[in-house]
């Protein structure tokens, strides 16, 4: 079981060998071997996300990114690709205003109507329609589309949702993941009521943030769940002057607001989905080094006043605004997953994962446990060398007489990894 956003960042040396190629063959103007390679490199073996056919000058593609199939040929010396976003029994100006707004934030896609359909499609030239625009412009297609659905629908209720693929969880499954989304979100607001809104303001904030990433990353609920974790993310980074207590204000707002949401409402968006890109964008190891430098600082004075969960939360949110926010390479990712994994043990478990790597009722690490975690480190590096073949873990250097001095010498091995390639 894998959890978080999908990423397509830094993939392996056989895929990034399919995208020099096809730049090759296309700067030779043998234009569909490169379209063919092009979608070689695209496509995920393990998700099966992506299918082609080719005849002489002639390709059909599709593939998937969350509930949407988008779908598309190349013929006749033109790209065409599109994506039925909503259906409509009669045209209505709110929300034909809203495509017009939306097209004009687009470079490469439109919003166009067709039989009482909403589509979003794009069209190039096969002259003008080289390996690197290729990729951006179905990345707009695929990620617009895939939020749009949603949103468009949400708001306009003349709109019915059409052509959605999605891949049905067990229910036992789909309880668990709302247990903890309401968990997580009542614990959090009842434990940022317990602190005085101004002296511990910017504990509050950790506080509310941690819980956005954590059920983005472990529940992973799709729709307008996912939009409205995002506004309240966005919300409190916006740079509009507010106070910092006013912005927790509002996140606590928002909070109780999905956890007075109707369960179905919740539950309809937990559901599974293959996609082919990434939402955030590719960032190096130094954009994790840079959130370090900016938030390990502010963990000292917990802990030394024994507010030993607000540092810990502290830790929970680097790891999940780094995974929130970027894409990151495969080793950041698994190394952050193991951290949570300590964290909220008890979810990784009642999910299936048996691991215990740390004893919660004895409040300590016994010897199983620093065996687990020392072993699944290694195997997390010794298949990050694949890409980065400098990747060193020194687990030597790990602390395990207490769960926050594991986590500060963790996250500072983390900090030091050299990812040269």
């Amino acid at each position: 079981m894998t959890f978080g956003r999908y990423t397509d960042s830094f993939k392996s040396k056989e895929k990034l060998d399919f995208w020099n190629e096809s730049e090759k063959l296309f700067t030779n103007k043998q234009y569909f071997d490169a379209y063919v390679t092009f979608f070689k490199y695209l496509g995920d073996d393990e998700m099966n996300n992506l299918s082609f056919t080719r005849q002489d000058d002639s390709i059909i593609f599709q593939f998937f990114q969350g509930s949407k199939l988008i779908t598309g040929s190349i013929n006749d010396n033109k790209i065409t690709a599109e994506s039925h976003i909503a259906d409509y029994e009669k045209l209505a100006v709110a929300f034909m205003r809203r495509l017009m707004e939306t097209n004009y934030s687009l470079y490469y896609t439109r919003f166009a109507l067709r039989d009482s359909s909403i589509y979003l499609k794009f069209n190039s030239s096969v002259l003008d329609g080289s390996p690197r625009k290729l990729y951006y412009a179905l990345r707009e297609l695929a990620t617009r589309s895939d939020k749009q659905d949603d949103t468009l629908v949400n708001d306009f209720p003349v709109l019915k949702k059409a052509d959605v693929h999605i891949i049905e969880l067990p229910d036992s499954e789909k309880e668990i993941k709302y247990k903890y989304f309401q968990k997580w979100i009542g614990d959090t607001i009842k434990r940022a009521s317990e602190l005085n809104d101004e002296t511990f303001s910017g504990a509050i904030s950790y506080l509310l943030l941690d819980v956005i990433y954590k059920i983005d990353y472990l529940i992973m609920p799709q729709g307008m769940t996912t939009n409205d974790l995002e506004k309240i993310h966005y919300a409190y980074f916006a740079r509009d002057n507010k106070p910092f207590p006013a912005k927790n204000k509002d996140m606590r707002d928002a909070f109780q607001k999905l956890l007075d949401k109707p369960k179905e409402n919740v539950m309809a968006d937990i559901y599974g989905v293959k996609s082919t890109f990434g939402v955030a964008n590719p960032a190096p190891h130094q954009a994790v080094i840079d959130v370090f430098n900016n938030n390990l600082g502010n963990v000292k004075w917990y802990i030394e006043n024994k507010y030993d969960d607000l540092a810990v939360n502290i830790y929970e949110y680097i790891a999940g605004f780094c995974q929130f926010s970027y894409g990151l390479p495969k080793p950041d990712i698994r190394l952050f997953d193991l951290l949570l994994n300590i964290t909220v043990q008890d979810y990784y478990n009642e999910m299936g994962l048996p691991e215990k790597y740390y004893d919660w009722e004895a409040k300590k690490f016994d010897e199983s446990g620093i065996s687990l975690i020392k072993n699944k480190i290694d195997v997390i590096i010794k298949d990050g060398n694949e890409l980065f073949p400098d990747l060193k873990f020194d687990t030597t250097k790990l602390k395990f007489d207490s769960l926050l001095n594991f986590l500060r010498s963790y996250l500072a091995e983390i900090q030091n990894l050299n990812f040269n390639t």
